[in-house]
């Protein structure tokens, strides 16, 4: 019998304000959020994040030791997964957002994430009543071989739930999502896509964040869940309750949130024929909102 609760959240990007603020959206609610997440984080298992903890963390090392401190006083396991603003996956990016995404040119290990998070920030491998949880960082063209490592995780035996950063199918059939912000690790999604929907492997749900939207869409033999951003857009996260061999897993909005925190992501671009409108498309209908199912 399983028996878990766990916490998904993705994309909180925390900014310390120095040289300028990225997103201003995020810094008007993160003070509200720490306090949320303080208080939520006390009715789960374990707390997965989807990458992007920071807004310049391969730039600013102490963005990310700033938010280990707030995790570890949670007092709960979590997953932190770096995305593309904790560890570039691209190089030349510092070219395009100087001092804020910028490609550490050195081997994973010596990345400020891995610093700051350890081996569990790059590679997190870990049972939690029967189910393996997986996390992993990429970058473009695996130069850190992490593919391998991931690849001898999922061939352990029994059911899996894997957690990154990057959509690696399209998350809306139209708009900006059907071909947006795949580029970061384009040379990496068919290898990747090709692992995690591998029915051998077991993997019940492969977790991710990056577009700031709410999707669920089928990879291979699973699903990839993709949640929006906690502290811009729609402002939400997710829950995955384990109950026996039933997952039920669906989206909710923060408390204290009216309305959308900042402007959305290209809302000339946000329709497509299951989602006519700009709030569907960013916060997602029905089918991107919950799923159930078996372990």
């Amino acid at each position: 019998m399983y028996d878990m609760n766990v916490l998904i959240l993705a994309d909180s990007h925390y900014d310390n304000g120095k040289a300028h603020l990225h997103y201003p959206a995020s810094e008007a609610v993160l003070g509200q959020f720490w306090q949320w997440l303080e208080t939520a984080s006390r009715g789960y298992d374990l707390v997965a994040l989807c990458g992007d903890l920071t807004v310049k963390g391969s730039a600013c090392i102490s963005e990310l030791e700033f938010v280990k401190k707030k995790l570890d006083a949670l007092g709960k396991p979590y997953i932190p997964v770096p995305g593309n603003h904790d560890m570039c996956a691209t190089k030349g990016m510092e070219d395009r957002y100087p001092g804020v995404e910028v490609y550490e040119y050195v081997p994973i290990e010596k990345t400020n994430h891995y610093r700051v998070f350890g081996e569990s920030g790059v590679r997190f491998s870990r049972t939690f009543d029967g189910v393996l949880y997986i996390g992993f960082a990429v970058r473009n063209g695996d130069p850190d071989g992490q593919l391998d490592w991931l690849k001898r995780q999922l061939e352990k035996p029994g059911p899996k739930f894997v957690f990154g950063h990057y959509p690696l199918v399209q998350s809306r059939t139209d708009g900006f999502c059907k071909d947006w912000d795949y580029f970061r690790i384009d040379e990496t999604i068919t290898p990747l896509a090709g692992m995690l929907g591998n029915p051998d492997y077991g993997v019940a749900a492969y977790f991710c964040g990056h577009q700031h939207i709410n999707s669920i869409v089928p990879l291979g033999s699973t699903y990839q869940i993709e949640t929006a951003s906690t502290v811009l857009g729609t402002t939400s996260y997710r829950i995955m309750e384990i109950n026996n061999c039933n997952i039920k897993i669906h989206a909710e909005r923060l408390p204290y949130v009216d309305g959308y925190a900042g402007e959305l992501t290209l809302p000339g671009r946000s329709t497509d024929h299951e989602h006519p409108t700009v709030h569907e498309y960013h916060y997602g209908n029905e089918s991107d909102l919950s799923i159930t199912l078996k372990l």
